[in-house]
């Protein structure tokens, strides 16, 4: 018997190719996996970091006040709480900074980049907020972030009113 190496060289040609074809699908699959992680663990910082602002400013009535007049207008705090108020916003703004470059590295989904954007329009959109931006928080951060809040600003769309919600609760 006479063994057919063309033959035989054909069918190890074919394993081998069948093992890549399963090695490449595994990694897609590996891939896709880790983004949905990724995806996962950005919604989860997004949420966890908005919390911890959100609770310093619900937990202290001082804080509260100093954030509710401070979004109506900056002019009516003193030195002192204006800086408070435009230290809340920095803590915002950086966090939309770091969730903005999430979004661009297309780890942070387009349902939660759309609340980051409803924030930024809410938040900066406000008198004080505006107030930040101006003097303070576009200085501070990277171009691309600089446009897109720009972008966002300047939409006709203005998210929530959070000073008019609360007045409207009394």
């Amino acid at each position: 018997m006479t063994i057919n190496w063309e033959a035989v060289a054909a069918v190890v040609e074919l394993l081998g190719l069948a093992l890549i074809v399963v090695s490449l699908v595994y990694l897609a699959i590996q891939t896709r996996s880790i983004n949905k992680q990724a995806q996962s663990e950005a919604r989860y910082a997004f949420v966890d970091a908005a919390g911890q602002i959100n609770m310093v400013i619900a937990q202290d009535l001082q804080a509260a006040s100093v954030f509710r007049r401070g979004l109506a207008s900056v002019d009516d705090l003193n030195e002192d709480e204006r800086m408070q108020f435009f230290m809340f916003v920095g803590q915002y703004a950086n966090l939309w900074s770091v969730m903005h470059q999430s979004y661009a590295d297309d780890v942070l989904p387009d349902t939660q980049w759309a609340i980051v954007q409803n924030d930024i329009r809410s938040i900066l959109g406000s008198p004080g907020g505006r107030a930040f931006w101006s003097t303070a928080g576009a200085a501070a951060y990277d171009q691309a972030f600089v446009d897109s809040v720009n972008a966002e600003l300047a939409k006709t769309d203005a998210g929530y009113d959070m000073v008019k919600m609360t007045a409207q609760a009394e």
